[in-house]
């Protein structure tokens, strides 16, 4: 699983991210995978 679809997959089971699971550059696209999720939430009309 890529760190993308990792955090993909942590919000819908979660609702949360865990990037400590990751190092590194796979570390650094979880979190811009989490950081582009987070805005398409942020960004739903109610």
């Amino acid at each position: 699983m890529s760190p993308a679809m990792a955090a993909q997959f942590d919000w819908m089971t979660q609702g949360a991210f865990s990037p400590e699971r990751f190092t590194g550059e796979e570390r650094k696209q979880y979190e811009e995978a989490a950081r582009r999720i987070q805005r398409q939430w942020d960004n739903q009309p109610i």
